[in-house]
């Protein structure tokens, strides 16, 4: 699939399912998730990989950090790792730096999760991407192996989509874009 395509077909896949990026198309998922714009060249991108059984390992740590108040709320963060074959949970590591503010540094990681999300609708496999409570939660974060200044700016989910046929809403321009004149 040509970038324009990608760029212009690609949708969030609620419904996920094995198999999921491998090898080397996961492999050119994190390289396009790499060339991300990066003021200062700081690279603040942390990627961390869930697979498998640590799915499930995941789910406990949300509800142990969040400490949900209802069964139906606990239940809901324990199955949301498992929504998808892959979770690949995406921090902006902040670095200090004189020109260069947070803000730029987790829109870094925001325009890498669009890349690695184009790239994985281009070579056939389906992603959405969630934050919630748990991508603000400071436990989750140090869990992780992350500080209170990290962000987490996206859980992206990966696997094989169960549809294909859903419908790339058209936008009206117009209704986004217009010339400024003075």
């Amino acid at each position: 699939m040509d970038a324009l395509t990608a760029l212009q077909t690609r949708t969030a896949t609620p419904r996920l399912v094995e198999p999921a990026p491998s090898g080397a198309d996961l492999d050119a998922i994190i390289k396009a998730g790499l060339r991300a714009p990066d003021h200062g060249m700081l690279r603040p991108w942390r990627f961390l990989l869930v697979e498998g059984k640590m799915r499930a390992k995941l789910g406990e740590l949300f509800v142990d950090a969040l400490q949900p108040q209802t069964q139906e709320q606990k239940d809901k963060l324990l199955a949301a790792p498992l929504r998808a074959p892959l979770v690949i949970i995406c921090v902006a590591t902040i670095k200090e730096h004189p020109k260069v503010p947070p803000v730029e540094q987790i829109a870094s990681m925001a325009a890498a999760i669009q890349n690695m999300s184009v790239a994985i609708h281009a070579l056939g496999y389906g992603s959405i991407w969630r934050t919630g409570p748990v991508s603000q939660s400071n436990a989750v974060k140090h869990a992780l192996g992350f500080s209170d200044r990290d962000e987490i700016v996206g859980f992206l989910y990966a696997g094989t989509p169960t549809f294909t046929d859903r419908p790339v809403p058209e936008h009206d321009q117009g209704v986004y874009v217009e010339h400024w004149q003075v």
